[in-house]
């Protein structure tokens, strides 16, 4: 802007000032919206933090204490990992298991963990922390069935809970074995995972194939009743997921979804809206998730697929959030 004449020199000097003023209260209010959390307590980009080494495929990761628990396809036991320096410590050899496939934590302490089998459905393994004691009991179902494991929390309690593919149901158990209810959804066939995302409420996943296949989550009531989803047939925008294969609760009673096929983590709100997408560079494709929320830290099962789709190779990616 020139000032040419001096008659004129007053009042442009006073719109440049002008100018100058709404330019910092833009720049500050930028700032603050910058800082803004958004409704499921997010405020900035994650970082990655650590890594765990590659090796098999990885099929669940759970902190305990001072430990990191991972287990790895085809590997009969379970490896752990110092939780500060995020080195190797131990094994813990399970006896019998031969294709571990899903790993969980119950709460409070002492906790116990709880692994699924890829070539036995009919039970779990318990491992008790930090004895390391193991033990079985039934989940009630085929043994060919694929299990989907869900972790303790504040709307479970000390429970897990359990969902069976083949049979379309979840179930709810205590630490002892001992089933405490189940729901069917024969609206979601062949549902992935389950968490209990509020009293009387479940997300649950499902979606593998082509269309006209689905890929959503959706939320269903104690009676297994559909009452909203997010996805569709699968894609890779807002909407729209790609092999959704775990779910993960979050602040605010939101949701983090493992798109595995979209190599991302999708934040969704309680209504299961689309927050944003939380995790959507630095991993391969997300198969199980774990948020340890003292410590504002996502860890992600970060596995390597070949042509056809097979997990070949995995690690664990840990971001700070």
């Amino acid at each position: 802007m020139h000032c040419v004449k001096n008659g004129a020199m007053e009042t442009c000097r006073f719109v440049l000032a002008f100018l100058l003023i709404l330019t910092a209260a833009e720049c500050h209010n930028f700032g603050k919206s910058a800082l803004r959390k958004d409704e499921c307590g997010i405020q900035k980009t994650p970082i990655l933090y650590s890594t765990l080494p590659v090796g098999r495929p990885v099929y669940g990761v759970q902190p305990i204490g001072d430990e990191i628990f991972v287990i790895r396809d085809s590997t009969p036991y379970i490896e752990v990992y110092d939780r500060n320096t995020f080195q190797p410590t131990r094994n813990i050899t399970v006896a019998g298991l031969q294709g571990p496939y899903d790993m969980v934590q119950s709460s409070p302490e002492p906790a116990s963990l709880f692994v699924a089998d890829w070539f036995n459905g009919n039970n779990l393994f318990r491992i008790e922390i930090p004895q390391g004691v193991v033990s079985n009991w039934s989940t009630l179902e085929d043994s060919f069935t694929t299990l989907g494991l869900a972790r303790s929390n504040a709307y479970t309690g000390s429970d897990i809970v359990v969902t069976a593919s083949a049979s379309n149901r979840v179930k709810k158990f205590e630490v002892s074995g001992s089933m405490v209810n189940e729901i069917t959804v024969p609206a979601i066939p062949s549902p992935r995972q389950s968490i209990q995302v509020r009293r009387n409420r479940y997300a649950v996943c499902h979606g593998y194939g082509p269309p006209p296949e689905l890929h959503r989550v959706c939320l269903v009531d104690a009676s297994g009743t559909v009452d909203r989803c997010y996805g569709g047939t699968r894609g890779s925008g807002v909407g729209q997921l790609d092999v959704p294969g775990r779910l993960e609760p979050f602040k605010n009673d939101c949701v983090l979804v493992a798109d595995t096929a979209n190599q991302r983590v999708v934040a969704l709100n309680k209504n299961l809206e689309h927050v944003r997408d939380l995790i959507a560079y630095g991993i391969d494709r997300p198969y199980r998730l774990f948020f340890d929320e003292a410590r504002g830290l996502l860890y992600v099962a970060d596995n390597t697929v070949d042509n056809q789709g097979i997990a070949v190779s995995g690690r664990v990616t840990v971001f700070l959030l």
